[in-house]
C-alpha cells in the first residue's frame, strides 16, 4: 500500500530536477573585457559585453556616463560550434573614452534583472598619453585662452587648434560647453587654415576662435573638446590597380578602409573675478578700448529756432558684446525739443575679438532763442588691458539759437523710423545687461525778447506740437489695432506659456544665471514697445519687492556671489505685473529714467 504512494513523490523530484536543468541551461552567463588596458586618457576604447543565454532586458549603459563619456554602440551576434553543439554568444560594443585618469571601475550594467560583472581599468593622465602629441600622432588638439583669470563679463579669446598630418573622412568638432557658470560663446569668422613646425615636422593647421563671456564670478570649467572622425586605417582590401594611373582612383580601386578615431583637447579653468572694489563707474563695462564720437548737421553757433540740428554719437567698444554696450539717450530739458532716432548696432569680428558699435542720431529743435550748454559727457570703463578704470567722454557744446523760423518746421528726422522721445527706447533684438549714458543739457532765455513775437513763436509751435503728438498717437494706435487683430487669447496663451514654464523652472532651481535669463525673456512681454535688457533695467521700472529682488539677483551674478534672491517673489510679482498689464491695456509702461553721469 506504500508502494504506490511513493511514486508521485518520485516523479515530483524527477521534474524538480528537469525544471533546475532547464533554468540552469537558460541562465544568461554575461562577461566584460576591453580592448586595451592600460587605456590613454586621450584615446577611445572598446568595451564589450558577452552574453550567452538570454537575458530578461536590453542592457542599460546609463550607468556608465560617471566615469566614461559613451561615444556610440552596437551590437552583433557569434556563432560558434562547441562540442556538436551550437553556442550563440551575443556581444555589446560599447565605444567609450575616459573622463579622468586614475584606476577607474567599469561598473555592472544591468540586461533587465541579470547583470555584468565590475571591471577595473588603468587609465593613463594625459601627460603619459601626451608622448603621441610630442611626434607619434597624427591627429591632435590644443586649446587655449589669453586670460585664465577674468572679470565677469569680460572677453576671453579662445583659440582652437587642430594639428593634423592626414587625409580624413566625416570629421566634427563639439562646441565649447561649461560647468559652474554660465558663459556667453560667440563664434569669430571663419576657420583658418595654415601650416606650422611642431617638435621638427610639419603640421597642417585648422584654427578655430571663440569670443567668450562669463557671466557670473567664481570657478568655471570649459569640459574637453571632442574631434570625432575617420581616418585611414592602414589597411587596404585588394583590388585590381586603377587603370587610369591616377593616385585618386588607386585609393578607389584598393579600397582604403578607414577607422574611427577620437581626439579630445585639454580641460580650461577659468577663475572669473567679481567688479573690483576700485570701479567707480555706475554700470560695469569691461572692455580693451572704448572710444566716444559725435557729429552735427549744421554749426553749433548759428541755429535758428524751431528748426533742428541733428546730433550723431557714437559708441566704439573692443572686446564687449552687443548686449553689453550702453544705451546712448539725451533728456528732453526746458527750452529744447530733442526727438531720438532707433540706435543702429552692428558687431565685427577683428583679431581682437568682438568689436560692438552703437550709432544713435537726435534731432534737436530750439525752442526759444539763445545759449544752451551741453556739458562735458562722461563715461567710465575698466581697460582690461592695464587693469585699471579709464573714462572716454566727449567735450562740452556751446549751442547758439538766433531769431524764429517763419514757421515751426517739422524736424528733419535723422530716420525714417523716427519718432517722438521715449526715454530708454530699446530695440527688441538686444538681451543683455545695458547700463545708459545720459547727456545733460542746461540753457537759457536772454532778455529782451519782443512779447508779441514771442507769443507769435509759443503759439505756431503749440500747432505744430499738437499736430505732431496727434499724428504719433494714431499711428501708434493703428499698430496696437493690427496687432490685436492678429493675436487670439488662444494664440496669445500659447506664446506665453513657455516662458511662464521656464520662470517657474528657474525660480525652483535656484540657478541665478537661468533666472536672469527667464525673467529677461518675459521682457518683451511686458514692455512691448521697449522691453528692458538688463536686471537692474527692469528693476528700475517696477516697485517693491519686485525692483529688490532684481537688484539682488543682478548682485548675485556680478558681485562677489553671496547676495540671496528669492525666486519664488520675482515669480509672482512677474504674475500679477502681467495681470495688472492685460487688464489695463491702454496704460502706458512707467518709462525707463535717464541715468546722469556722476559730477
Amino acid at each position: 500500500m506504500k508502494h504506490p504512494s511513493r511514486i508521485p513523490g518520485s516523479r515530483w523530484l524527477l521534474l524538480l530536477l528537469m525544471l533546475g536543468q532547464a533554468v540552469l541551461a537558460q541562465a544568461a552567463q554575461i562577461t566584460v573585457r576591453t580592448d586595451r588596458n592600460p587605456v590613454p586618457l586621450d584615446e577611445s576604447f572598446q568595451i564589450v559585453f558577452s552574453v550567452e543565454g538570454e537575458v530578461s532586458g536590453n542592457p542599460d549603459f546609463s550607468v556608465l556616463e560617471k566615469d566614461f563619456q559613451v561615444l556610440g554602440t552596437s551590437r552583433s551576434l557569434r556563432t560558434t560550434f562547441v562540442n556538436g553543439k551550437i553556442q550563440r554568444t551575443n556581444e555589446y560594443l560599447v565605444s567609450a573614452m575616459a573622463r579622468r585618469p586614475g584606476r577607474l571601475t567599469i561598473p555592472p550594467v544591468s540586461f533587465g534583472s541579470d547583470a555584468s560583472p565590475a571591471l577595473t581599468i588603468q587609465v593613463l593622465p594625459a601627460s603619459t598619453a601626451g608622448a603621441a602629441k610630442a611626434g607619434k600622432a597624427d591627429v591632435f588638439v590644443e586649446a587655449t585662452v589669453d586670460s585664465e583669470a577674468p572679470y565677469v563679463q569680460q572677453q576671453v579669446l579662445l583659440s582652437v587648434r587642430i594639428y593634423h598630418r592626414i587625409q580624413w573622412r566625416e570629421a566634427s568638432l563639439s562646441e565649447p560647453e561649461f560647468r559652474g557658470g554660465e558663459v556667453l560663446v560667440e563664434k569669430l569668422g571663419e576657420d583658418r587654415n595654415f601650416q606650422a613646425t611642431r617638435n621638427g615636422a610639419q603640421w597642417n593647421v585648422i584654427e578655430r576662435r571663440y569670443a567668450l563671456f562669463p557671466q557670473s564670478s567664481g570657478r568655471i570649467e570649459m569640459d574637453p573638446l571632442v574631434l570625432n572622425l575617420r581616418v585611414p586605417s592602414g589597411e587596404r582590401k585588394a583590388r585590381n590597380r586603377s587603370p587610369f594611373g591616377d593616385p585618386f582612383f588607386d585609393d578607389f580601386f584598393s579600397r582604403q578602409t578607414y577607422t574611427r578615431k577620437v581626439v579630445r583637447s585639454g580641460a580650461i579653468t577659468l577663475q572669473v573675478r567679481p567688479v573690483p572694489a576700485t570701479f567707480s563707474g555706475d554700470h560695469w563695462l569691461p572692455a580693451r578700448k572704448v572710444k566716444l564720437e559725435e557729429s552735427w548737421s549744421a554749426p553749433l553757433d548759428a541755429l535758428k529756432t524751431g528748426e533742428p540740428v541733428t546730433r550723431t554719437l557714437t559708441l566704439i567698444a573692443d572686446g564687449v558684446s552687443l548686449g553689453q554696450m550702453p544705451e546712448l539717450t539725451m533728456p528732453e530739458l526746458p527750452g529744447l525739443r530733442i526727438y531720438p532716432d532707433d540706435p543702429e548696432t552692428r558687431e565685427q569680428a577683428t583679431a581682437d575679438g568682438v568689436r560692438s558699435i552703437t550709432t544713435r542720431k537726435f534731432a534737436i529743435i530750439p525752442v526759444h532763442a539763445g545759449e544752451y550748454r551741453l556739458p562735458e559727457v562722461k563715461l567710465k570703463w575698466w581697460n582690461v588691458t592695464s587693469d585699471s578704470e579709464q573714462v572716454a567722454s566727449l567735450p562740452e557744446h556751446l549751442l547758439k539759437a538766433t531769431g524764429a523760423a517763419a514757421r515751426p518746421v517739422l524736424p528733419a528726422q535723422p530716420g525714417a523710423t523716427s519718432k517722438p522721445p521715449h526715454p530708454g527706447q530699446l530695440t527688441p533684438s538686444e538681451t543683455q545687461a545695458i547700463p545708459t549714458i545720459s547727456l545733460p543739457v542746461a540753457g537759457r532765455l536772454p532778455g529782451g525778447i519782443d512779447r508779441w513775437l514771442l507769443l507769435g513763436n509759443i503759439l505756431f509751435f503749440s500747432l505744430w506740437l499738437v499736430t505732431l503728438v496727434a499724428w504719433w498717437r494714431a499711428r501708434r494706435r493703428g499698430r496696437s489695432e493690427a496687432a490685436g487683430a492678429e493675436d487670439s487669447p488662444l494664440a496669445e496663451k500659447l506664446r506665453e506659456q513657455p516662458l511662464w514654464k521656464a520662470l517657474h523652472e528657474a525660480a525652483g532651481s535656484g540657478d541665478a544665471g537661468k533666472m536672469r535669463q527667464a525673467v529677461l525673456a518675459l521682457a518683451p512681454l511686458l514692455w512691448p514697445e521697449d522691453p528692458p535688457r538688463s536686471l537692474e533695467g527692469m528693476a528700475r521700472r517696477v516697485d517693491t519687492p519686485l525692483s529688490e529682488q532684481l537688484y539682488r539677483l543682478s548682485r548675485r551674478l556680478y558681485g562677489d556671489g553671496g547676495e540671496s534672491w528669492d525666486g519664488g517673489v520675482i515669480e509672482a510679482e512677474l504674475k500679477k505685473l502681467r495681470a495688472s498689464r492685460k487688464s489695463q491695456p491702454g496704460e502706458s509702461p512707467r518709462a525707463l529714467q535717464p541715468l546722469y553721469p556722476r559730477a
